[in-house]
């Protein structure tokens, strides 16, 4: 006789939540490191692309390059439903959109901001010297002279209102929200040839947090942390207040769908809850509300 066997579940080591933490973590690594890299071969003394790429040439080169490389990342992120945010506002504004639950709000800015620094901190020991050099500066962004206080916080706020509006619009009409990573792309297009000569263009706390920390050049920080944050908020108070109202069901449609239950439909950003998190709600709950 032989004896059946059963082999025994695989345990995971981490929770689903956990491994789209830890994977936002690796995107968000990842990005500064290319940045970084791409820093030290355009503007450091030493780099081959400088003398092809001068001035203002240079940030539409980068504009280009990372807009196409997060419109690449946004995209795979939507149809995976897994992580790829990359910017604390981007999740705060989400939130507020009500379309990203609360509970992974902090934990996704945490691995953002700590994957910031582990990237700058990777691009030094693959690249060395070079990339503390003062031409290159850690690829921590800086506003040109006459730039206060307030100019670079506006231009961050502004930046980031408009590009969360866009994304806001989009979410109300699910037929267009295959649109969203190409907006998106654009919108970091834009940041970067417009604002980078001007302001610095980031309009993402993560991407200038590590950056600067490594630097130690905390001057406007502030404005850079604070400015994009503020422009989500007022993006998803402006849908709440163009949203139209919602009619509450009748009683006829109430105990029709009573005792019928329904997945909820997948919220569409960047990140959303992995698919086997998704709980199972009454037909006429909101499907958006965390």
């Amino acid at each position: 006789m032989t004896r059946s066997r059963h082999r025994a579940p695989r345990r995971e080591l981490l929770s689903p939540r956990a491994r789209t933490v830890f994977l936002e973590f690796l995107i968000t690594a990842g990005i500064l490191f290319l940045i970084v890299t791409t820093s030290r071969w355009i503007f450091a003394p030493d780099a081959p692309l400088g003398s092809v790429l001068k001035g203002r040439a240079a940030f539409v080169a980068l504009g280009l390059f990372f807009g196409i490389v997060n419109t690449a990342i946004i995209h795979y992120s939507m149809s995976r439903k897994t992580a790829g945010h990359m910017n604390p506002s981007v999740s705060i504004g989400l939130w507020l959109l009500r379309v990203f639950p609360g509970r992974d709000v902090l934990p996704f800015c945490v691995a953002q901001m700590t994957g910031a620094v582990a990237g700058v901190g990777l691009a030094r020991l693959v690249w060395g010297a070079p990339v503390g050099l003062p031409q290159v500066g850690w690829a921590a962004v800086a506003p040109q002279p006459g730039w206060g206080f307030w100019g670079v916080l506006t231009a961050e706020t502004v930046g980031q209102l408009i590009c969360m509006t866009l994304v806001a619009a989009l979410l109300i009409r699910p037929r267009w929200e295959w649109l969203i990573p190409g907006v998106v792309g654009l919108c970091i297009t834009g940041f970067i040839m417009i604002l980078g000569p001007l302001s610095g263009g980031s309009v993402n706390p993560a991407r200038q947090f590590g950056p600067a920390l490594w630097a130690g050049n905390f001057g406007f920080l502030t404005a850079y942390l604070i400015g994009p944050v503020l422009g989500a908020a007022l993006a998803a108070a402006l849908a709440a207040a163009l949203r139209p109202p919602v009619e509450p069901p009748t009683a006829e449609a109430v105990l029709q769908v009573e005792h019928t239950v329904r997945p909820v439909e997948a919220a569409v950003c960047p990140d959303t809850i992995p698919p086997e998190l998704l709980r199972e709600r009454p037909a006429h709950d909101d499907p958006y509300r965390i």
